[in-house]
């Protein structure tokens, strides 16, 4: 029998070139990794769907129509697709992104070949291509018959629905916003609503988002009670906006359920505005959209929102204009309604006066009243329980006396007198109640009528201390405007006009005597000034002159500007304070070339004609004694002082006096070591004007373990002084 027979090697091979050429029909790959944010920061969470028509790749793989979900966790996008800047004419890619079932915004993506990770920024299209636009066709393929080479095909196609670019079998078919026939997008399980949407079908619970609301409430100036369509949840998820600005639940405002009560302080006045963001629980089995207003619930079937129609009243945004209404609230009931002959009497046509009907007034037609009215003598002897006299204008009647007590005339009082009572009777006296709280101090108000704000203006009697701008003194007069994001504090103290050398204030101890004061020309006299300074500021700043004061007095102090020097003056003389510009310890080093040690950088403006620096150094030669060492030290540039020493030094000392002059510099120098003699010298050199960077060097000579130690590099400033 003839055949062929396959040994398990030959299988094996058989499958490693069956992998290999379906390796080989996989097209190119491009990888797109990018991190995708919101406007407002946060990281985007949510898918993104990849739609795209059928088109050629440039390998000739033919790559069908389909869309492909893929997940962005913590706004992190990874994904891969077939190149199309190389593909057939009009491919390319419409990423939809989606959060909760909702897509979030489109964008159009041409993907080049590349073996490196690609950016959304190198992907992505201003616009889709339009029609005709054609890309780089693959080497080899056909031309493009265009559509207007075909008589009749354009208005043939113009009267027809287009596939759009979603149009996939097995898909629901939309009208997308072109007008094109698309397939819905979501998942298998999400429902298709009117509007070519999808999402889920049952909200199932899940947090919704109530965005731009107004809470119902007067805004009159004193009303601090306003009412939300909806309890928030979590209460935490409610932002309060007044005119733009963020409140603070605890500080400006509390919220029970659905109520929003503000405090005294942070009360919305007339012409505010007030807006809330907040999230609330969604109701299991909704599928429209969620009512707002005066409804509430998810269309198709929302229901009245409660307190949009009360008992008695009917709110402005319901929009309805009757008295009395059939509806789930009705607004008064039927039992106080007049009877029909109630009704008739009332209308003057008909009705039975009686005792019972007082619907019957004297304005009837039908009803008459022939008594003449009389004088009524008030206080009269006719009346056992009266005092006699005669009723004037201005007049009180009260009770007065006892056993009996009679109705008595009281005079009207003197202009500017109260009624008060004095625990027996009343009387006209000085108006001394005002009614007002403990600690108020009354004033008069722009009407002219005597107020008080006690939460602005408090006496503390048992204290003895006295609040502005707030009602917690801690101190004998505490000035502070407390009012939140707005209160401005200041004190101004006025010299008057026959102020002279009277002190503006002044500060006394116990016994009365001055302690410190500000006297009228604005000096302030101390016996002791305590400053602190901190990490950010220091505890005394002079902003300086640019001259000296012509009126200074002995024991003045001052910073010259000009001389950036501060300078005191005593016995009649104006002098000038040393100044140390910089005192450093260096580094060490066991170069055998040089080396910068420490450096010394002196500002441009300290850099005058006739001031006088002196510069010293303190060297250390470490680690033993078989090579010798050197140091140099420049003047912007210039050695001044430059020296060598043995092995056996186990330090070097050098003093340098430097004296600029315009761009010169004049020096002498002085150096020695421990072994080595004093050495010395002078010099003179031009130098570049600005900062001066004064900078020591030092190097050994051999190569050893051995260092050369910068211990102190100090630079002290004189600043130029004239006293004729």
């Amino acid at each position: 029998m003839s055949g062929y027979r396959m040994t398990a090697r030959g299988v094996f091979a058989l499958a490693c070139v069956l992998y290999a050429w379906v390796a080989m029909a996989q097209p190119q790959l491009t990888t797109i990794q990018d991190t995708v944010y919101l406007a407002d920061g946060r990281l985007f969470q949510g898918a993104v769907t990849v739609e795209y028509r059928s088109f050629l790749a440039a390998d000739y793989t033919n790559v069908a129509a389909y869309n492909k979900n893929t997940r962005i966790v913590n706004g992190l996008l990874k994904i891969s697709l077939v190149p199309t800047t190389t593909a057939s004419v009009g491919a390319y890619y419409i990423a939809r992104y989606v959060v909760n079932g909702r897509v979030q915004f489109t964008e159009y993506w041409a993907v080049p070949p590349s073996t490196s990770l690609l950016k959304l920024r190198d992907v992505r299209l201003a616009a889709p291509p339009l029609a005709g636009q054609t890309q780089a066709v693959p080497p080899g393929s056909l031309g493009t018959v265009q559509i207007t080479d075909v008589i009749g095909l354009p208005d043939e196609l113009a009267a027809r629905a287009r596939k759009g670019l979603a149009y996939v079998p097995s898909r629901v078919a939309v009208i997308n916003s072109g007008g094109d026939l698309d397939g819905a997008i979501g998942e298998p399980t999400d429902c298709v609503r009117v509007n070519g949407t999808t999402g889920p079908c049952n909200v199932n619970n899940s947090p919704s988002f109530i965005d731009g609301e107004t809470p119902a409430g007067l805004i009159n100036g004193s009303n601090v009670t306003f009412t939300l369509a909806n309890p928030p949840n979590p209460a935490s998820s409610l932002a309060l906006y007044r005119n733009g600005l963020l409140q603070e639940p605890g500080v400006d405002f509390d919220l029970s359920t659905n109520t929003v009560t503000f405090f005294s302080e942070s009360k919305p006045q007339p012409g505010d505005s007030l807006k809330v963001s907040y999230r609330i629980s969604s109701a299991s089995g909704q599928t429209g959209g969620q009512a707002g207003g005066s409804l509430t619930g998810y269309f198709p079937a929302p229901s009245i929102a409660p307190g949009a129609i009360a008992n008695q009243h009917i709110a402005d945004n319901a929009a309805i204009a009757e008295s009395k209404l059939a509806l789930n609230y009705p607004t008064h009931s039927n039992a106080s309604d007049p009877s029909s002959d109630q009704k008739a009497a009332l209308a003057g046509t008909s009705g039975a006066p009686s005792s019972t009907n007082r619907f019957v007034t004297d304005a009837d037609s039908r009803l008459t009243n022939a008594r003449q009215p009389t004088n009524h003598a008030l206080l009269s002897s006719a009346h056992f329980d009266t005092n006699p006299g005669s009723v004037g204008r201005g007049d009180l009647i009260i009770g007065a006396g006892t056993a009996p007590s009679l109705w008595t005339r009281l005079p009207l009082g003197a202009a500017n007198r109260c009624l008060i009572s004095n625990g027996f009777d009343a009387v006209w006296n000085a108006c001394l109640f005002t009614g007002y709280p403990t600690g108020a101090v009354p004033f008069v108000d722009s009407t002219g009528i005597l107020a008080h704000n006690q939460s602005r203006f408090f006496w503390d009697n048992s204290a003895r201390r006295l609040a502005i701008g707030n009602n917690s003194p801690t101190a004998s007069l505490s000035v502070h405007d407390a009012s939140t994001g707005s209160g401005v504090t200041s004190v101004h103290i006025r010299a008057g006009d026959a102020q002279a050398s009277t002190p503006l204030q002044s500060w006394q101890d116990a016994s009365g005597a001055d302690v410190a004061r500000l006297e009228s020309n604005g000096v302030l006299v101390a016996s002791n000034v305590s400053a602190t300074s901190s990490s950010v500021q220091a505890a005394w700043q002079e902003t300086g002159t640019s001259s000296d004061p012509s009126a200074a007095t002995n024991g003045a102090m001052w910073f010259n500007t000009t001389e950036a020097a501060r300078k005191s003056r005593e016995a009649g003389q104006a002098h000038s304070q040393p100044q140390v510009v910089c005192s450093i310890a260096g580094t060490a080093t066991s170069s055998l070339t040089p080396v910068s040690l420490g450096t010394c950088r002196i500002p441009a403006a300290m850099v005058r004609t006739g001031d006088r620096f002196e510069v010293s150094l303190e060297m250390s030669h470490d680690g033993g004694a078989t090579a010798g060492f050197s140091y140099t030290l420049s003047w912007g540039g210039v050695v001044l002082s430059a020296r060598g020493f043995a092995a056996v030094d186990s330090g070097a000392t050098a003093r340098i006096t430097a004296v600029p002059q315009s761009n010169n510099i004049y020096w002498s120098w002085q150096n020695w070591g421990n072994v080595a003699a004093l050495q010395a010298g002078n010099g003179n050199s031009s130098f570049a004007t600005g900062d001066v960077l004064v900078v020591l060097q030092g190097q050994l000579s051999s190569s050893a373990v051995e260092t050369a130690t910068l211990r102190n590099l100090s630079v002290v400033r004189y600043p130029a002084q004239q006293n004729n």
